[in-house]
């Protein structure tokens, strides 16, 4: 998984990727939005957006009845995000199109060529160069 965190004027603040050998699709796109938003609460932001091309995630975490959580099989993640996004601040979760979101592509599949790798970037990385140019664009 990965994902990269900007400021308001869309600078980078940093990145992240992380590789697993276990899991699904939406496992990893929910372990990314965790992450993204503990280094966001770390790095003192208050007033978050993220934005996700999972829609299955995204929905999880808009105007939604909790009682049924627990019978979801990636509940122990929905409930540790659920709880970072009660915190005093204000995060806005919205989908974006998958073609726009190459930068967290990217990063996720730098995560799967180095397995059990957990890395942060202050600055982007080269390989993430291009991406970052086409997103962008966009």
């Amino acid at each position: 998984m990965g994902g990269a965190i900007r400021d308001w004027a869309g600078m980078w603040r940093g990145s992240f990727s992380r590789g697993a050998l276990h899991g699904d699709a939406l496992r990893a796109e929910l372990l990314a939005l965790e992450d993204d938003l503990s280094f966001c609460w770390e790095g003192g932001f208050r007033k978050v957006s993220c934005e996700c091309d999972c829609l299955g995630a995204v929905t999880l975490f808009q105007d939604r009845s909790t009682a049924r959580d627990y019978l979801h099989k990636h509940y122990d993640v929905i409930r540790r995000v659920k709880r970072m996004l009660a915190r005093d601040w204000v995060v806005y979760v919205s989908h974006i199109p998958r073609e726009i979101n190459s930068v967290a592509h990217t990063l996720a599949n730098w995560g799967v060529r180095n397995l059990d790798s957990n890395v942060f970037w202050r600055s982007p990385p080269d390989f993430i160069l291009l991406p970052l140019g086409r997103d962008s664009m966009s």
